[in-house]
């Protein structure tokens, strides 16, 4: 039973029947029905538990899993059990009255109260670990490094970030002393907190066991000779061991430590001041191993000349392998020159901490965000908040040690050695080039000043860690997994996409015009009018019209015009039961914009001109492509002018060129501008981003021309 440690004495005795005796048998321990000890004469003390956690291993080998719930096992289900003590408790008292007349008859007491009576019990809680013998010492590493953070973090009340560093999935089971799985790292931290911060315990440890048999011979407990202990869960075991000589390595406290202070596994931000900061959150998981920690004793002076002013933030915060953020999406950076100057930069590593991007997975709550990002209308906006929160840039090597810096303008005629390896007298080696540099004094990164006559005993004396480095740095995009990465490279893509599509209805047209025009705003707003839209008139049932033509202008930010021509006059059609059909083509990264719906749509789009003259119909347009069967193509007139009366369609196609007719133009001899979209892709539907009056998506043809047999033309 699970109580807590403020319980009353008494209600502890009950709970936990401390006064009965314990009935042994091959797969159980239980305490006797009947009390043993005078309740009235129980007196016991609680103390806290100094020493550290205990760990047994190869538990269970061959005997029955002994516990409060009668649970057989072997080894195969509990290879290691971790005690969490809390608390000891030590009693003193007589028999019972009732128990006291059977003191002479050894068989009698033993049916009646049990095997063995305990002066001392531990409280606290327990772990076991199952399937330990069959996992990768790397995963077995990773399951101590968490097990020991949940623990420091609860002992200690320091809040650690590590939450959510580790897949608790792909580690072994870890499992309670009343059978219950802990699945996730807030359901370990949870049990935890409640034994060392709420003192929520349970009896794990029966001690100072004293036999049945010994009691035959007086009415008092004092005096006796007691031996050995029980464990809830554990039969027998391998290897008892303190927690901290399980863990191993001393490494993972230091790594735990500068987890904490230096924030490794957090990314890096660029914010709107081109400033460097660590990001609050953390967004990975490490899945095959720890980082891996190598001390380092290598002592330099180096010296970097940067050119632009963003190299100079990135050296201040000790970043000095990249020279430019091109390479690099969601950060917006502002490089402009920088003077003449020499940065000497003094370094004393110590550690180098390896993160390795192939070990990590993004976290669970990271992927979800990235997803609803990438499901938005707005991908770029969405996608740059969340980087912005997240990180921009993963270190995967994290130098620390101590280093000082200087700046002095680069005026010199004498030549500068860009890199020096120090002796192991530092001071000695390193004076004669700050001298050659003119440097009589030096900064810490805090900006401390360390005069020159206390360089030496700076150099001796500082022991206080610090990051000097990040390096083999990548995008923090990187980080995510191969199908997100390709989504987010899809939208990154500076090349024409469908920006989003929409079927508008027409029902505020007046049906005795033969030409009208239809504001049809977007949403959301787009940031650039560098776009072109294509499109047709349908019916509600989905029907292409014939007798109506649609062309697209007066593009802008909120949204265009559609300028409709009904081609046939006498016609039944009333165009305010009709619905305009339309697609915006452009540039994602120009207009912000971009439709989760048809991101896969491959698309060529550009610009064709001919001379249009009154006595021909009939126009061959060369392509800059090669088009294929299946391929959709749409053809609008494009004029600035606004002048939209030209009205064309396809007649037929071969390789590289379409042939268009003229259904409508001027009486004169003009120059006629084509806006060509063509779709490579073999999409067959097109998906419809405003559904609120028809169906969501719609055949390509009722907007182009799906190029076929029918429509090739050999000559």
């Amino acid at each position: 039973k699970i109580i807590s440690l403020t319980t009353d004495k008494q209600q502890m005795i009950r709970q936990f029947k401390l006064n009965h005796d314990l009935i042994l048998n091959r797969s159980s321990i239980q305490p006797s029905k009947q009390a043993l000890v005078d309740n009235g004469d129980f007196d016991f003390d609680i103390s806290l538990f100094k020493k550290e956690p205990l760990v047994y291993t190869s538990i269970n080998d061959s005997l029955g899993l002994i516990n409060n719930n009668n649970v057989a096992g072997s080894k195969n289900l509990s290879d290691i059990c971790i005690n969490f003590p809390i608390a000891e408790i030590k009693y003193k008292g007589n028999l019972l009255k009732s128990a006291s007349k059977y003191t002479y008859d050894e068989k009698t007491l033993q049916d009646m109260y049990g095997h063995f009576l305990a002066m001392k019990f531990l409280v606290g809680g327990q772990l076991f670990i199952k399937g330990i013998n069959s996992t990768a010492t790397t995963q077995i590493d990773i399951l101590k490094f968490d097990l020991f953070r949940a623990y420091y973090s609860a002992k200690y009340s320091r809040n650690i970030p590590f939450d959510n560093l580790f897949d608790l999935n792909l580690l072994p089971r870890i499992e309670t002393l009343d059978g219950k799985l802990l699945y996730t790292h807030e359901e370990l931290s949870n049990w935890m907190n409640n034994l060392y911060q709420k003192k929520v315990i349970e009896l794990i440890s029966y001690e100072e066991l004293i036999p049945i048999s010994q009691l035959t011979s007086s009415k008092s407990l004092d005096n006796f000779e007691n031996f050995n202990e029980l464990k809830l869960g554990i039969a027998n075991f391998d290897k008892k061991l303190s927690f901290e000589d399980w863990v191993g390595d001393s490494l993972h406290d230091n790594l735990m430590s500068w987890a904490s202070n230096f924030h490794l596994f957090q990314g890096l931000i660029f914010n709107k001041n081109n400033e460097i900061e660590i990001s609050k959150k953390i967004a990975i998981n490490f899945i095959n191993e720890l980082p891996k920690v190598n001390p380092s004793d290598k002592n330099y002076l180096k010296v970097i000349k940067p050119s632009t002013k963003l190299e100079v933030n990135l050296i201040s915060n000790n970043i000095f392998t990249i020279k430019n953020l091109h390479s690099f999406p969601f950060i917006k950076s502002n490089v402009k020159g920088y003077g003449n100057y020499n940065h000497i930069l003094i370094k004393f590593e110590e550690y180098e901490i390896f993160l390795n991007k192939d070990n990590i997975n993004p976290t669970k709550e990271f992927e979800e965000a990235i997803e609803k990002a990438l499901d938005s209308m707005n991908p770029f906006e969405a996608l740059q908040k969340i980087f912005d929160e997240y990180g921009h840039l993963f270190p995967q090597r994290i130098v620390l040690g101590r280093s000082l810096k200087n700046i002095t303008s680069n005026n010199s005629s004498n030549s500068i050695i860009e890199h020096i390896d120090l002796k192991p007298s530092i001071f000695e080696s390193i004076k004669p080039h700050l001298d050659k540099l003119n440097i009589s004094y030096l900064l810490t990164q805090k900006g401390k000043i360390v005069e020159e006559n206390n360089w030496s005993n700076w150099i001796k004396n500082s022991k206080n860690l610090e990051i000097i480095e990040f390096d083999n740095i990548v995008s923090f995009y990187e980080v995510l997994k191969a199908v997100q990465r390709k989504k987010i490279d899809d939208i990154l893509v500076n090349d024409f996409k469908i920006i989003m599509t929409g079927i508008t209805d027409l029902r505020d047209l007046d049906n005795k015009n033969v030409e009208h025009y239809k504001r049809i705003n977007v949403e959301p707003r787009l940031k650039d009018d560098d776009y072109r839209v294509f499109g047709s008139i349908i019916t509600k049932n989905y029907s292409k019209l014939k007798e109506f033509y649609v062309n697209f202008g007066l593009c802008e930010f909120n949204g265009f015009y559609a300028l409709i021509s009904k081609l046939i006059v006498e016609t039944s059609i009333n165009i305010a039961e009709c619905y305009v059909l339309w697609m915006v083509v452009g540039n994602p990264s120009k207009l912000s914009a971009f439709s989760p719906n048809n991101r896969e749509c491959k698309v060529k789009c550009f610009e064709k001109s001919f001379t249009y003259q009154p006595n021909k119909s009939n126009y061959n347009i060369e392509l800059p492509l090669k088009l294929s069967h299946g391929n959709v193509i749409f053809v609008h007139t494009y004029d600035s002018s606004t002048n939209y009366e030209h009205i064309v369609k396809l007649d037929s196609w071969k390789d590289s060129a379409i042939n268009i007719q003229m259904v409508k133009a001027t009486n004169d001899s003009i120059d006629i501008n084509l806006s060509i979209c063509i779709l490579t892709s073999g999409h067959k539907k097109l998906k419809i981003d405003n559904t609120n009056e028809v169906s969501s998506e719609c055949s390509f043809d009722l907007l182009g021309y799906i190029l076929t047999a029918g429509f090739y033309n050999e000559n």
